[in-house]
């Protein structure tokens, strides 16, 4: 039983300064190409915005809708959000680091954290959060980077929100912006994570770092390639179920915990199933189990849904059941069954979840060709 909304979208481009009236608040400079300009407006202004821009997110994952309430909650009740020493719940910001080609992504180990990271750091007093990003970028891992998307008069896109636990007890409502740079060696300086590496996509997601795999899952280019599932693939996919059961079904209960869910996957249903896949590079975004023309999981990756992906694994499933299809949903999976219904899939039966473990009131649904 599973469902999908659009994820967001980024497009990568150039960056330039903006001017607004009244007063200035002046941006932190580094000695790259990225520049420096002033920001004119009232402090409760840019405020505004930065609240605007995350309730406009369309969250890539449970986790990040999850981190725009909670930062919307946390904000709002803030003096100064973006002080380190006003209160210990403060705005931060954080790079996500890619080459101009995008075909790599950047982490560094973090030193007390010993994980591998986005470069990231409090907001200097006066220092507007894109800026603070991409110096951050700068001082850790000493590339010449600059800040990428299209700028519109509030800064520049909104990449993600996370929000989460710092040192000291902090909490940090940490605001994400797209950075790139050539593809050459970094270089941090001393008193830096020495440990910065360029990373394949696959690499990185692979890591399953919570607060980061969304966003990563969202950027990473390609397209998805469908394929029969591999023994190998059990780890992927029970990341991509639980990822998309989390998103898709907030109020449904799992009743499994994943440790469960994960033996599940790799002993009962890879590799003795009708089981497919969705691969971008190395990287498992969907999957699908046909069991003698029922549909018994269709589940995608909540950065992919919304791209197309579900119509081609439906058509697939019904050019492999030629004489039919069965499927059950939730009843709650609005966006579900609005997908199947599409797809000519007709409601036959609803029940009040009596047969499933969640005991969530679910339907049945046909599709004949």
């Amino acid at each position: 039983m599973g469902g999908w909304l659009p994820p967001a979208t980024v497009r990568s481009d150039y960056r330039r300064g903006f001017v607004l009236p009244e007063v200035a608040i002046l941006t932190k400079s580094c000695d790259t190409e990225h520049g420096s300009n002033a920001y004119r407006g009232r402090v409760p202004d840019l405020n505004q915005q930065i609240r605007s821009a995350v309730v406009a997110r369309r969250p890539v994952d449970a986790r990040e809708r999850d981190s725009v309430a909670s930062f919307q909650r946390l904000f709002d009740a803030l003096d100064r959000p973006c002080s380190e020493t006003a209160n210990k719940v403060h705005v931060t910001a954080s790079a996500i680091v890619v080459t101009e080609d995008r075909r790599r992504v950047l982490l560094h180990l973090h030193k007390r954290m010993n994980l591998w990271l986005q470069p990231g750091g409090h907001i200097d007093e006066g220092e507007l959060p894109w800026s603070a990003a991409l110096r951050e970028a700068v001082e850790e891992t000493g590339l010449p980077a600059r800040l990428a998307g299209e700028f519109g008069d509030d800064g520049p896109p909104l990449l993600h929100v996370d929000v989460h636990g710092g040192p000291k007890g902090h909490t940090h409502l940490d605001l994400r912006y797209l950075v790139e740079s050539p593809h050459v060696t970094p270089a941090p300086p001393a008193g830096e994570s020495q440990d910065v590496q360029w990373f394949h996509w696959h690499q990185a997601v692979g890591m399953f770092e919570p607060g980061l795999e969304g966003i990563l899952r969202s950027l990473q280019p390609g397209d998805a390639r469908i394929r029969t599932a591999r023994h190998t693939d059990a780890v992927e996919c029970a990341q991509v179920y639980l990822r998309s059961r989390a998103f898709a079904l907030p109020t449904v209960p799992l009743v499994h915990p994943d440790r469960e869910v994960r033996r599940w996957m790799a002993d009962e249903v890879v590799g003795r199933t009708d089981m497919w896949v969705a691969e971008v590079d190395g990287t498992i975004v969907a999957l699908m189990v046909l069991d003698g023309g029922w549909l018994e999981h269709l589940y995608l990756d909540p950065s992919w849904m919304g791209r197309g992906l579900g119509d081609q694994l439906i058509q697939l499933a019904k050019e492999r059941s030629s004489a039919g299809l069965q499927l059950w949903t939730f009843q709650v999976n609005e966006p579900a069954r609005r997908f199947y219904e599409r797809h000519g899939f007709v409601a036959e039966e609803l029940t009040e979840g009596a047969g499933n473990e969640e005991r969530a009131p679910d339907v049945r649904y046909a599709w004949r060709p």
